[in-house]
């Protein structure tokens, strides 16, 4: 069986307070390419493969997809910083397809024409929806999946209802019907 891999590279200038505080939270992690690649697949676990994220609006982005409505408490609304830093924030990442996770994640990232400025956005929509985390990877991932992404799960009581919380803590149940055979 053939193992398909990528090797991811993303980059940015600190110019405002929004990559400001992505530069610190790359800071904070005990491994900066385990926190993007933790991200960038728990992203794809939660919402799947989508095409061009790029393309779709920033505000329309951080409601879809990381939960927020109230775009004045974004928690790290960028502010234009008058002196631009002279210093990048640059990190690389290896995705091994070894399981479906990763081959969704790879498919996502090779149907994207500039894969660094995907993981880039995502990364910065993540830090301007959750604000910045320390040890990203070290989180347990069901916590990780509830908290900064919602997460879909079967209802104990009723197979055939799922829950849905959202990033800000909205619960909604969800009927599915089962078409007659």
């Amino acid at each position: 069986m053939n193992r398909y891999h990528d090797s991811c590279a993303f980059s940015f200038d600190i110019v405002d307070k929004q990559t400001e505080n992505a530069y610190t939270m790359m800071g904070q992690q005990e491994s900066k390419t385990g926190c993007i690649r933790e991200i960038f697949l728990d992203f794809v676990s939660v919402n799947g493969i989508i095409n061009e994220y790029n393309g779709i609006p920033k505000r329309e982005r951080l409601k879809k997809f990381f939960g927020v409505t109230d775009f004045g408490k974004a928690a790290n609304a960028p502010q234009p910083d008058p002196k631009a830093a002279a210093h990048k924030c640059r990190c690389q990442f290896d995705l091994y397809a070894a399981d479906r996770l990763t081959n969704n994640a790879l498919v996502m990232l090779y149907l994207h024409k500039n894969k660094s400025l995907l993981i880039r956005e995502l990364f910065l929509d993540f830090v301007n929806a959750n604000g910045i985390i320390s040890n990203y990877e070290s989180i347990p991932k069901k916590e990780r999946l509830e908290r900064f992404f919602g997460e879909i799960r079967p209802y104990h009581a009723d197979p055939s209802m799922v829950t849905y919380t959202t990033p800000d803590g909205t619960t909604i149940r969800i009927s599915i019907e089962h078409p007659l055979q």
